[in-house]
């Protein structure tokens, strides 16, 4: 190893040294204990003591936002799309007119199954008279008997037809209806996927719908902490849209487990859906028991790079003390930091040093 490398190395251990060295404290000036003393009386009110605490501890487990009630509304017929009056983020009323297909050859066939019921209803006509006059000449004994079956073998033969002229008709109403596109409930348009001029075909994805108000987290929670959860209990979930928790309330568990992660589909109720949209990414906490922890005040924390320290106030003066943090929790209705290690308890620690 040639010397140059050697320094290189002793320089790199010497730097982190020094490091150290600053991270503890070690170049901060020694004050006399009079300067001592006036500090610490002047940071007595800006300061707070190391807490323990019984608190809940919490698994956190993700999910998404996803509507209850949602449509995937697609074409039932080959047609050019003539008009689509709709766009993403619309709301409508159900019954509103989504899109129009173009319809000039439903309308035609429709207007002939309007002509062929006429031309049925005709012959039914027809074919009752023929089969009365029969009837009557028969029973006189001026025709036999076989003509009055004849006759009424026609009759029969042509309702049968009117009939099936009515259905005709019917299917054609219900298809040239297929042109027409509307909404099937209340809602907001998701997507749309269609434009004016396009070819539609039947399965085709034209407009999609949801409904806010049906908004649920679903989340997939581990079978080692559903027995803690049921239908109707209150937990906190967190949504990455929103800076604050909220409530939600658990409105489904679905009772059967995937194979692959062991888990089950939990469906949660928001108690407010404003600016949700499915999809979003979420996660929901679910208490699994209390533990003893340590905790600090979040302004007792200070952050250098990915280090996190405290200042704590001794007899000799502040002393700084990298700490390993735990969860954000919530005691006495303020806003504590978890501390693993770094600090014992009753010790008292500087405020917005």
């Amino acid at each position: 190893m040639n010397r140059k490398r050697i320094l290189t190395i002793v320089a790199a251990f010497v730097g982190l040294a020094l490091i150290f060295v600053w991270l503890a404290g070690g170049f901060v000036s020694k004050l006399p204990t009079a300067t001592i003393a006036a500090t610490q009386s002047a940071t007595v009110a800006e300061s707070a003591e190391v807490v323990r605490a019984r608190v809940q501890q919490v698994r956190h487990f993700s999910g998404s936002l996803q509507a209850r009630q949602q449509s995937s509304i697609s074409a039932r017929i080959t047609a050019r799309v003539a008009d689509v009056l709709v766009d993403a983020g619309d709301v409508v009323q159900a019954g509103d007119i989504l899109l129009r297909l173009e319809s000039d050859d439903l309308s035609a066939r429709v207007r002939q199954q309007e002509q062929s019921l006429a031309a049925a209803q005709a012959r039914v006509n027809e074919a009752r008279l023929n089969f009365q006059r029969t009837e009557s000449v028969v029973q006189q004994g001026v025709l036999p008997e076989a003509r009055l079956d004849e006759a009424r073998a026609a009759r029969d033969s042509a309702e049968a037809e009117l009939n099936r002229a009515r259905e005709a008709l019917s299917e054609a109403r219900t298809s040239e209806g297929f042109s027409v596109i509307v909404a099937p409930f209340d809602g907001v348009v998701s997507r749309r996927a269609v434009f004016t001029g396009d070819t539609a075909t039947p399965g085709m994805l034209l407009v999609s719908l949801y409904q806010p108000q049906t908004l649920r987290l679903e989340a997939a929670v581990s079978e080692s902490v559903l027995a803690n959860i049921a239908i109707g209990d209150t937990l906190t979930i967190e949504l990455d849209a929103f800076a604050e928790r909220m409530q939600a309330q658990v409105v489904e568990i679905e009772p059967a487990a995937d194979t692959a992660s062991r888990s089950f589909l939990v469906r949660l109720a928001p108690t407010s859906t404003d600016n949700m949209y499915p999809g979003m990414y979420g996660k929901v906490g679910v208490p699994t028991g209390v533990r003893d922890v340590l905790l600090v005040p979040v302004a007792a924390v200070q952050r250098l790079g990915q280090l996190n320290y405290v200042h704590v106030l001794t007899d000799s003066g502040s002393e700084r003390r990298l700490v390993r943090l735990g969860e954000p929790q919530t005691y006495q209705g303020s806003e504590y930091l978890e501390v693993v290690s770094g600090v014992r308890e009753s010790e008292r620690l500087a405020l917005n040093y």
